[in-house]
């Protein structure tokens, strides 16, 4: 009776062994073997990331706080590289285009790229650098305005009347001053940070 129960339990002994180290084997050597849910690097890559060439960044919307002017000038420098700069000279570009047609008489003017230019600028992120950032908001926004009020006193069917006519001449008004503050920003960047646009103001 004592030689049966021993050999029961010593089959039950070796049995259980036996699952264990198929458990064991089949999770470390099965190459079916559902993966962890841990992403890999490739997974936890921005789809954006896969179509940009060395040369080319996103425009990061979080800067590293900086506590000293070394590390504001840093990121104000990461910001202008990685599109900023476009941005600037693209606004600067379509404003003064604009505004060349003031003394002109000429209103087949173009405001299309004008427009979603200077939206896209304003929706761009922040310059990381409060005084710079304060003067390109003003600045889009006289631009901005300025532009708005010249297409809309020109529109075609309307009755020009002094409202509108008002209404022209301040938008002339806030371009030109647009106009002006964009050349004090790159002029900013310029002297604080080192910074040239693409091409010259």
């Amino acid at each position: 009776m004592k030689q049966t129960t021993c050999r029961i339990r010593c089959v039950n002994a070796l049995v259980l062994a036996g699952v264990i180290a198929t458990t064991l084997a089949a999770c470390s050597a099965d190459p079916g073997a559902t993966p962890t849910t841990e992403p890999t690097t490739a997974e936890s890559t921005s789809p954006i990331d896969r179509f940009l060439t060395p040369t080319e960044s996103v425009p990061p919307t979080a800067y590293p706080s900086a506590t000293n002017s070394e590390q504001v000038a840093n990121n104000v420098v990461s910001w202008y590289e990685s599109g900023g700069e476009e941005q600037i000279t693209g606004v600067r570009d379509r404003s003064k285009e604009i505004y060349s047609h003031h003394a002109e008489d000429n209103w087949s003017i173009d405001f299309s790229l004008f427009f979603d230019r200077s939206k896209e600028a304003q929706e761009y992120p922040p310059i990381p650098d409060r005084k710079t950032q304060a003067a390109w908001s003003t600045a889009l926004k006289h631009v901005r305005s300025g532009a708005s009020d010249i297409y809309m006193s020109n529109q075609l069917g309307i009755v020009r009347g002094s409202k509108e006519v008002k209404r022209e001449a301040h938008g002339w008004k806030e371009l030109a001053q647009g106009v002006k503050g964009l050349k004090a920003i790159e002029a900013r960047l310029h002297r604080e940070f080192g910074l040239d646009p693409l091409t010259s103001p």
